[in-house]
């Protein structure tokens, strides 16, 4: 009997031993890394740590994005229940807390506003209940000991919450964009927005397009925290390194954008235009000068304002061009002899096409006229007559080789490609509305482009707005791209002549100042709705250069809707005031 039981107490260590053994095995061999994760959670924490983002910088040096100290407001739950005093619930706190801090937050989000004063009494009491409602879903997270309360909290509103002396509070140093030029260029810079997992990424404009440099390298900071969350020591040093993003300089003139924003507005305020943008470039590299767009937007305020005020229209919004399109017209005819400039056309009236009649833009003619006449003009029936001379298959290939129909490829983000039918798809009016641009659409940038072909001797230079990005070890220059040669030099240097012969001599010599020898053209384009043109809703337009002896600059002004609805009375006067002030600045002689 003794016997038996001696043997079953020795099985049954036995089997206690292997089980234990087994489940030892189990716990550190087989669920080794999931059980150590779970530790790990437990007991150490890790921070994020954003690194600075890069600098814009305008060609001048100066800065034009910058960052600046910002602060994260946190809540720890367990020093708040820490304090708690005797009898008084958590929700009791949070409730205390809540209306201490509430008022100075509130006071914060009320300014980042587009319009603080214009806030309603009831808009404000909706933006008060939401903001105390953020706070106190926070603190009563379950299973959390820390939680953030508010980001990018600037300077001035920590210190009041500081001199608060809430229990349990804490800021954690964050950066934030500035604009030390305000909104000059916002719609070019773009701006810094969130991405799905709540980091800052930039949007639109260099911002997004250079997102991947300007962002540079978070690190993480990994430490070990005692029970109440409270950090102990920092391990994984390692893991805490990172890099700042990287400046970049750009092209931009400072003088110039301000000159060109300041008229551009005024004159889109008094035409009461829907929309305006404008672009000054360098026709010999490709450099972006200048651009702008009305209505602007503040790139501090971005959460303020639609999405179609944060984009820049220049180079995503496309429009048929109107008249302005003609001297591309004019240069291919030019280019392939198709037409000599003493080449008669007889445009005595209107011309049929399939059923549709193409007039002159005041239905009146101008019989045997010649390409500077025609242009003087703006003879849409004599830019047919060039355009089927030409033929639309090398109508199609110089349109192609002036780079319309396709990205321009400049480094901004958000650009549009345009519209060019594609030749199966044409019909016989195709080919002579597209002469005067209509039925063609393109972008303020595409036009701006093709136009500086002719500025530039004949050839297509890659616009840009980055001129070097600066890395720690070096500089790395952004040089000018040419495309290709468009036209040959010697129909550019005709195509001059006869563009400023259409400013001296076409519908708006009168308003045009003396001396300033500069090639042009006007378009005024009805604008689609419905199927069907409205006589009474146009783009109007106006693209130039000058000197036209050696061209600085090409210039495109366009507004959307203006009253009055023609180019020659809205948008040639703009180009006008802002290149009396560019010849000014630059030092270019007037004769």
């Amino acid at each position: 009997m003794k016997s038996w039981r001696f043997t079953f107490l020795k099985l049954f260590f036995v089997f206690l031993l292997a089980g234990l053994t087994a489940r030892l095995f189990y716990w550190q061999i087989v669920s080794y890394e999931r059980l150590a994760v779970a530790a790990t959670e437990q007991h150490l924490t890790t921070v994020r740590i954003d690194s600075p983002r890069g600098r814009i910088f305008a060609a001048d040096g100066n800065l034009l994005v910058s960052n600046q100290t910002a602060f994260l407001l946190y809540a720890s739950i367990p020093e708040i229940k820490k304090d708690l005093e005797q009898g008084e619930t958590y929700e009791k706190r949070i409730e205390a807390i809540v209306n201490q801090i509430q008022p100075v937050l509130l006071e914060e989000e009320i300014s980042k506003l587009r319009e603080p004063g214009k806030l309603s009494r009831r808009d404000k009491e909706t933006l008060s209940a939401n903001l105390t409602l953020k706070i106190v879903s926070q603190l009563l997270m379950p299973e959390v000991v820390w939680v953030p309360l508010a980001n990018k909290v600037p300077l001035p509103t920590k210190e009041k919450i500081g001199a608060l002396r809430v229990k349990g509070l804490g800021f954690e140093n964050q950066s934030e964009r500035f604009y030390p030029e305000g909104t000059l260029a916002a719609n070019l810079l773009g701006f810094v927005g969130k991405d799905t997992e709540g980091n800052d990424k930039g949007y639109l404009g260099l911002e997004g397009f250079y997102q991947d440099q300007l962002q540079g390298q978070s690190g993480k900071l990994t430490q070990e925290v005692d029970a109440s969350g409270h950090p102990i020591i920092a391990v994984d040093t390692t893991a805490a390194v990172f890099k700042n993003g990287l400046d970049i300089e750009t092209t931009l003139d400072r003088t110039v954008q301000y000159t060109l924003e300041k008229y551009l507005f005024d004159s889109a305020r008094k035409y009461g235009a829907k929309e305006a943008s404008g672009i000054v470039l360098d026709p010999r590299t490709g450099q972006i000068l200048a651009m702008a767009n009305f209505p602007a937007y503040d790139s501090g305020k971005w959460e303020q304002f639609k999405d179609v005020e944060r984009r820049n229209s220049a180079i995503s919004t496309i429009y048929e061009p109107g008249s302005t399109f003609k001297v591309i017209t004019a240069s291919a005819a030019l280019d392939t002899g198709a037409v000599k400039t003493d080449t008669i056309c007889p445009c005595d009236g209107p011309i049929k096409k399939s059923g549709y009649e193409v007039q002159t833009w005041n239905n009146k003619y101008n019989p045997n006229s010649n390409m500077a006449q025609i242009l003087q003009h703006s003879d849409n029936v004599g830019a047919a007559f060039w355009a089927e001379k030409l033929g639309k298959t090398a109508f199609l290939e110089y349109l192609k080789k002036f780079g319309l129909g396709a990205k321009t490829d400049i480094d901004l983000q958000g650009e549009e490609t345009g519209l060019i039918k594609k030749s199966q798809d044409w019909s016989e009016i195709d080919l002579v509305t597209n002469a005067f641009g209509q039925g063609v659409s393109v972008t303020s940038l595409q036009m701006a482009s093709a136009v500086s072909v002719i500025a530039n001797g004949g050839k297509l230079m890659k616009p840009y707005v980055v001129r070097k990005i600066i890395t720690p070890e070096r500089e790395i220059v952004n040089n000018p791209k040419e495309v290709r040669q468009v036209i040959k030099p010697e129909t550019a240097g005709i195509m001059k002549e006869l563009m400023l012969s259409a400013v001296e001599q076409g519908e708006a010599k009168r308003i045009i100042p003396k001396g300033y020898r500069v090639g042009g053209k006007t378009g005024t384009a009805q604008i689609p709705l419905g199927g069907k043109y409205d006589p009474n809703k146009t783009v109007a337009s106006f693209v130039g250069f000058g000197p036209i002896e050696d061209p600085r600059f090409v210039m495109l002004i366009k507004y959307v809707e203006p009253v009055p609805i023609y180019g020659a009375e809205t948008a040639e006067p703009t180009f006008f005031k802002i290149a009396q002030e560019l010849y000014t600045y630059w030092g270019i002689e007037v004769r």
